[in-house]
């Protein structure tokens, strides 16, 4: 799309499956290598990544032609498709069916990279987003408008 000026940023979040602690630290580098390569596949543009046992959090950029429900499903599936048939966890790696996601302006890149990239300490100190940890939800549940700052 060459004649079309965009910068559509997306934070995107999503957990395994019944949140088990399934992501293993010896394999979680790999991981996130596959997160950027299957990203990059389907024409988006890894900014930053980041996973814990449970959930991976990860901000891209999108070309206007992609479908996000469309992109997040074909990622989360090959990801851990690639992982379960490349690594061989000792148990495997399925995610949930749901996820998160935001979209962001280029201002907020920066704080929103800083919060994936300090995610042990946010969660060891339990000073979390509620916005950017949320990786699903009911239509009750829904936090409205609130920032993640």
């Amino acid at each position: 799309m060459g004649h079309a000026f965009h910068q559509l940023y997306y934070h995107f979040a999503w957990a395994t499956a019944r949140r088990e602690a399934v992501i293993e630290r010896a394999w979680r580098p790999r991981l996130l290598d596959i997160l950027n390569e299957e990203v990059k596949k389907r024409n988006g543009w890894p900014i930053r990544h980041n996973a814990m046992q449970d959930h991976v959090h990860f901000l891209v950029r999108l070309s206007p032609k992609a479908t996000v429900s469309s992109f997040i499903g074909e990622v989360k599936g090959a990801t851990s498709y690639r992982v379960n048939h490349e690594l061989k966890p000792a148990r495997g790696l399925y995610w949930q069916e749901g996820y998160g996601v935001l979209t962001l302006r280029r201002d907020e890149l920066e704080k929103v990279s800083r919060y994936i990239d300090d995610q042990e300490e946010h969660h060891r100190s339990r000073r979390l987003s509620e916005l950017l940890e949320m990786t699903e939800t009911d239509d009750d549940d829904w936090p409205g408008e609130r920032s993640f700052g």
